[in-house]
């Protein structure tokens, strides 16, 4: 039997690794920590929360819940956010964020799901 995690109303399977066809579920500071939430998404407008959802355990996973808001929710977007800061040569700040989340992303198995 799965390993299931109780977060409020929701629970999660917990899983060893990101599932093919979920994405992310930026709910930030509503997620226990340490767990990262995936979802499979649909519906009439693509945002309709569908099928399990899951829980990746994973330490630090608050540092890629806060950044992922800015629609950064995968490593490809978020070296396109970083190098869209670099230039204009703003928010250090922000792009600092981004760089620790995507160093801990790269280290997701299945990251290449997303």
């Amino acid at each position: 039997m799965n390993k299931v995690l109780i977060v409020g109303q929701d629970a999660f399977e917990i899983v060893d690794f990101i599932p093919y066809g979920y994405h992310i579920w930026n709910i930030g500071k509503n997620m226990k920590e340490d767990y990262l939430p995936l979802v499979q998404v649909g519906g009439y407008d693509g945002c309709q929360v569908i099928g399990i959802k899951k829980a990746l355990p994973l330490k630090n996973a608050q540092k890629i819940l806060s950044v992922i808001g800015g629609g950064s929710d995968t490593p490809k977007k978020m070296k396109v956010c970083i190098e869209k800061y670099e230039v204009k040569g703003t928010n250090q700040e922000k792009i600092g964020m981004i760089k620790e989340a995507l160093e801990i992303m790269l280290k997701i198995n299945g990251i290449n799901n997303l």
